[in-house]
This record gives structure tokens, C-alpha cells and sequence, in this order.
């Protein structure tokens, strides 16, 4: 009797930690409450599913099924559980992906290590399936993934909005913007026009400890790299001069540093100086002069 009882134990423990790995097939996605940790182990999975919202491979991924308790946003993270480099994509409602659920998010960095942390919007009492595959071919393994509320998410965007991409990049020439937001779901893009023969400066004012902020500097969408921030402290400051015997339309990046586990928004202060007024380089289009 007591071999009996002991081998039904180790039974249920071993379909216990089965069930809790996530499903090979989307149409199986394993359910799933609460915030977590949540075990996956896509070893031997398969792929189900599209590429993710970057236009990238899922591989070997595995699928849950979770319900948000809260309206407004989620953070999910496998940072320090996991030895392999993870993409996660968020669908909204239970249909499968293969048959037309939209795509939330989707991520494959974050952390300070391997591993994905990245946040998502909620609806309470929505349904969502969360895909785990792996990023790099012969990668997978185990892990566990936990979700967070996300309090930046309920934080209202600040008036220079919607400058999200750099298609949509706002114009600005030289002043003082102050009251700013940079999300990591959100970051803030601008175009500064800088007229050959000009010094641009472009300081951003901030404290690390609410959030690590970076800059970065381009001569169009997609261009030639000019310069980045580069603090790990207080504040970050590039100074670009213009040698390139023409106008040139620069786009200036403020984000939150993804690998910033620490926070998810954070508030800061802009100035520029060197810089006409908004579009001398013409308004043929970003990079053009």
C-alpha cells in the first residue's frame, strides 16, 4: 500500500508540473491565474503560430491562457529565470492567433541578462493568450514568467503627444519643453532641423532613480548614427555639429532604457539650443534638406 500511494503522489506532482509547462498548440493554451510565477518549458515544442509584431520567428513556443483582473496595463517578465534569449507576444481573446486575434504586444528584451520583460494594455475581465518561444534557433529550455500591474499605464501622456515612431516625429525648434513622459511602451521622438554650419545642443533633465533615460541622435528615420546620451546618472546632453554643407533634419529619440527594471515611466525637462525654428530644411519629409 504505502508503494501504491507513494507512486500515485509522484504521479499527480509529475502531471501537475506537465500541465503547468504551457501548451504546444494554441488551441490548447494552458489556463493560467493570478500574477505568478508561471512555469513553461518549450524543450520540445513546436511552432504555432505567425511571427511576431517586429516581423520575427517565434520559435518553439508554448501558449498560455490568463484573464486580467485590471484595466489598464500589465508588465510580464522571465528576467533571471531563464538561460536562453525569449519572445513573448500577447493576443488578445481566446480565438488562436491563426485565425485572426489581434496582437497586443510582443517583446524580446528587457532584462539586464537574457530574458524578456515588456509590458501590455488590459481590459478587465479580458481573455489573453500569451505566447513563450524561443528568439535563436537550438534555443529553448525552462523558465518562469510573472505579471505585474503596470501604474504607468493610468499616467496621462503629456501635451506634445503623439510623437510615439519616428514617422511621426514632432517638429521643434530651440526652448525649454518641461513637464515631459517618456513609457517604455511609449517612447518620444522629435525632428530638429540643424542648418549647415550649426551646433545643435539637446539636454534632457531627469532623475535616474525614477527611471533610466536615454537619448539618441539620427540624420533621418533609418539614417546615419550622430551621437547618444550616454549617462547612467542625472541628465543626458548631445551636441551635433552640422559639417555636411547642408541643412539636415535630425530625429531625436528620448526613451526609457528597457533594461530598466526598476521602473516603467518616467518624467523629464528638454532643452534646445542651436536650433531655428521648426522645418528651415524645407518640409519635404524627415532627413531631407
Amino acid at each position: 500500500m504505502l508503494r501504491a500511494r507513494t507512486t500515485a503522489a509522484t504521479l499527480v506532482l509529475l502531471a501537475g508540473a506537465a500541465a503547468a509547462q504551457g501548451a504546444n498548440d494554441c488551441s490548447n493554451a494552458q489556463v493560467i491565474t493570478g500574477l505568478g510565477p508561471h512555469f513553461f518549458d518549450n524543450t520540445a515544442a513546436t511552432k504555432d503560430g505567425p511571427h511576431d509584431c517586429e516581423g520575427q520567428p517565434v520559435r518553439k513556443d508554448v501558449w498560455f491562457h490568463w484573464t486580467a483582473p485590471q484595466t489598464g496595463g500589465y508588465v510580464i517578465t522571465d528576467c533571471g529565470s531563464v538561460g536562453f534569449q525569449t519572445r513573448y507576444q500577447v493576443y488578445d481573446d481566446q480565438a488562436c492567433p491563426v485565425t485572426g486575434a489581434p496582437l497586443v504586444a510582443c517583446g524580446q528584451t528587457g532584462c539586464s541578462g537574457v530574458g524578456t520583460r515588456m509590458s501590455f494594455p488590459t481590459v478587465a475581465g479580458q481573455d489573453y493568450l500569451i505566447r513563450v518561444g524561443s528568439k535563436f534557433l537550438n534555443q529553448s529550455g525552462t523558465g518562469d514568467f510573472e505579471l505585474s500591474f503596470d501604474p504607468c499605464w493610468q499616467t496621462p501622456d503629456d501635451s506634445l503627444e503623439d510623437n510615439d515612431t519616428c514617422d511621426t516625429s514632432l517638429p521643434l525648434g530651440d526652448g525649454t519643453y518641461s513637464g515631459l513622459l517618456v513609457k517604455k511602451i511609449d517612447k518620444d521622438w522629435y525632428r530638429v532641423d540643424v542648418p549647415d554650419g550649426a551646433t545643435v545642443q539637446l539636454d534632457v533633465f531627469f532623475l535616474n532613480a525614477q527611471g533610466n533615460i536615454e537619448t539618441w541622435l539620427w540624420d533621418a528615420c533609418s539614417g546615419n548614427y550622430l551621437g547618444n546620451g550616454g549617462s547612467s546618472d542625472d541628465n543626458e546632453t548631445i551636441s551635433w555639429t552640422n559639417a555636411t554643407g547642408a541643412c539636415v533634419s535630425t530625429v531625436f529619440l528620448v526613451e526609457l532604457w528597457a533594461s530598466d527594471m526598476g521602473s516603467e515611466c518616467n518624467s523629464y525637462d528638454m532643452t534646445i539650443a542651436g536650433a531655428p525654428p521648426p522645418r528651415p530644411c524645407g518640409g519635404g519629409g524627415l532627413g531631407t534638406a
